[in-house]
C-alpha cells in the first residue's frame, strides 16, 4: 500500500500532455537519425554489408568442386568458349559462376543473368579482395562460395560460385530498394510518426470542439465523449467540459422545471383570492362576512408571499454555480438556538421539542444555509404532531459525519412518498395537504442546503409511529 502513491504521482507525471509531446518528439527526431544514418550506410556501401563466414556450407563446397571437374572435363582451353557453354546441363542448381584472374586480378562472370547493380557489387568485391581459403560470403542478394584453383589456356584462376539469397531482413530489403526510395524512407518514417502525434492531438481537440459547438447552439445535453478517458489534459478538459454542460443542465432544467412548478401552484391562491375579492366587492354581503373575506384574501396574499419568497430561495439555491460562505460554527449551539426559536409554536399544540446530545461539534459551513434547512426540518415536524406530543433531536458523529436525526409522532407518510418527500411542491395526499398552509418548498429548500454542504438528507418511517428525517454533514 505504501507504494500506491508514488506511483500514482509517476502515472500523473508521464500521462501529462507537455510529457507526451516531449516524448513524441523526441522518439521523432530519434528515430529520424537512426534511420537516416541506416539508409546512409545502406547507400555508402557498395558491397551491400558482406557477411564473411570462414566455413562455407559442406554442400556448396562440393558444388564448387564439381564444377571445377566440370569444366576441367570439358578441355575448353579458352575461357570466352568456356563462357558460351551451356553448364546447366551438368548443373543441377542454377548459380552464377565467377573466374577472377591471379595474374591481373580481372574478373568475368558467366552463366546466369544478375541484375546490373548486384553484379557490379560482386565483381567489386572480387577485385578488393584477396583470397587465400574457400569462404562464403554473404550479400543481400547473393550468397558467394569459393575460391577454387582452376587452370585454364596456361592462365591460372580462381573459381566463384554465387547463389540468388533468398532470405532477407530489414536491411537486406532497403538495399534492395532503388535510390529514391532508400532516400525518402527517413522522410516517410518521420512523416508517419508525426501524423499519428498530430492525429493523437487534433482528434480529440476536435471531439471537444464539436461539443463546445453544439453546447454554443443550445443543445445542453451534449458531452465529450471517449476523450474522458484519457488521463492526460486533454482527458482532464473533456471531464470539466462535461462538468460544466451538466450544471448548465441541471440549472436550465431546475429554473424550469420551479417556474412550471410556481405557475402551476400559483393558480388555486389567485383563484381563492379573485374569489373572494369578488364576494367582497357585492353590495347584498353584511358587513361581517365583508370582514371576513377581506381576512381570506389577506390570508392568500401571506400564502403567495411566502410561495414567491420560498420559490426565490430555492432558485437560487438550485444554481449549482453559487458559492457558499464558509466559516468555522459550532453546530450543538446553532441546532439548539434553532430548537428555542421554534419552541414558540410549538407551544401552541403543547408540544415539546428535545435534543439529545451529549458532545459539542464545530465544523466549516454557511450558518443561514444550515439554519434554513434544519428549521424548515423541525417547523414540518412540529407541524404534523399532534398535541401534546414530543419532537426529538439526536445529534452525534459517526464515521467523519455530522448526523442529525429530527424525529416526530406524526402518522408518517407512505413508503412510496418518501423518494418525493424533497421535490419541489410535493405534498401527500393525506396528512400533508395543502389545508396546512404550506408551500411545499420547505424540504426542497433543506435538500438543496445540505447538497451544497456535501451532505445528504433523507427519510424514514419510524417503527411505531412518526417520521424521522436524517441531515448528515461531513465533519
Amino acid at each position: 500500500m505504501m507504494f500506491i502513491k508514488p506511483y500514482s504521482k509517476l502515472k500523473i507525471f508521464f500521462s501529462s500532455f507537455s510529457i507526451k509531446l516531449f516524448a513524441w518528439f523526441w522518439l521523432i527526431a530519434i528515430a529520424s537519425i537512426f534511420s537516416t544514418r541506416f539508409i546512409i550506410q545502406q547507400i555508402s556501401s557498395d558491397a551491400y554489408n558482406t557477411v564473411v563466414s570462414q566455413e562455407p556450407l559442406h554442400q556448396e563446397l562440393r558444388q564448387l568442386h564439381n564444377t571445377v571437374k566440370i569444366i576441367e572435363q570439358s578441355k575448353t582451353k579458352n575461357i570466352d568458349k568456356l563462357l558460351e557453354i551451356k553448364l546447366e546441363k551438368f548443373i543441377k542448381a542454377p548459380f552464377n559462376i565467377w573466374f577472377k584472374s591471379m595474374d591481373n586480378n580481372a574478373t568475368v562472370s558467366s552463366l546466369f543473368r544478375l541484375p546490373s547493380k548486384h553484379h557490379k557489387a560482386v565483381k567489386r568485391y572480387l577485385y578488393e579482395h584477396e583470397f587465400d581459403q574457400s569462404i562464403t560470403s554473404n550479400f543481400s542478394h547473393t550468397r558467394l562460395i569459393g575460391p577454387a584453383t582452376i587452370e585454364i589456356d596456361k592462365q591460372h584462376y580462381q573459381l566463384f560460385i554465387s547463389r540468388k539469397q533468398h532470405k532477407q531482413n530489414l536491411g537486406l530489403f532497403v538495399q534492395e530498394l532503388p535510390s529514391w526510395a532508400r532516400l525518402a524512407t527517413p522522410a516517410l518514417i518521420s512523416f508517419i510518426l508525426c501524423l499519428f502525434l498530430a492525429r493523437s492531438f487534433s482528434k480529440p481537440i476536435a471531439t471537444i470542439k464539436k461539443a463546445t459547438t453544439e453546447l454554443g447552439k443550445g443543445d445542453l445535453s451534449t458531452r465529450v465523449v471517449g476523450v474522458t478517458k484519457r488521463s492526460d489534459e486533454l482527458g482532464q478538459l473533456a471531464n470539466s467540459f462535461n462538468q460544466m454542460a451538466e450544471q448548465l443542465q441541471q440549472n436550465q432544467n431546475s429554473q424550469q422545471r420551479l417556474l412550471g412548478d410556481v405557475s402551476h401552484e400559483l393558480r388555486s391562491p389567485m383563484t381563492r383570492l379573485q374569489m373572494a375579492l369578488g364576494l367582497a366587492q357585492q353590495a347584498s354581503i353584511t358587513q361581517l362576512a365583508r370582514e371576513q373575506y377581506l381576512k381570506r384574501c389577506e390570508l392568500e396574499i401571506t400564502r403567495l408571499n411566502k410561495m414567491i419568497e420560498d420559490a426565490l430561495v430555492l432558485s437560487r439555491l438550485e444554481n449549482t454555480l453559487q458559492t457558499i460562505d464558509r466559516k468555522r460554527l459550532n453546530f450543538t449551539a446553532l441546532v439548539q438556538k434553532i430548537i428555542n426559536e421554534e419552541q414558540f409554536v410549538a407551544d401552541e399544540k403543547s408540544i415539546a421539542i428535545v435534543l439529545d446530545s451529549t458532545v459539542t461539534i464545530e465544523l466549516m459551513g454557511d450558518q443561514n444555509l444550515l439554519s434554513s434547512a434544519i428549521s424548515n426540518v423541525v417547523t414540518n415536524a412540529v407541524k404534523y404532531s399532534p398535541e401534546h406530543s414530543t419532537v426529538k433531536l439526536t445529534l452525534s458523529i459517526e464515521d467523519g459525519l455530522v448526523s442529525l436525526v429530527i424525529s416526530d409522532n406524526g402518522i408518517g407518510v407512505p413508503p412510496e412518498s418518501l423518494p418525493e418527500l424533497f421535490t419541489p411542491f410535493y405534498r401527500v395526499n393525506l396528512a400533508r395537504d395543502r389545508k396546512t398552509g404550506g408551500t411545499g418548498l420547505g424540504l426542497a429548500i433543506a435538500k438543496q442546503a445540505i447538497t451544497y454542504h456535501q451532505g445528504n438528507i433523507f427519510a424514514k418511517n419510524n417503527d411505531n409511529q412518526g417520521l424521522s428525517v436524517t441531515i448528515q454533514i461531513p465533519l
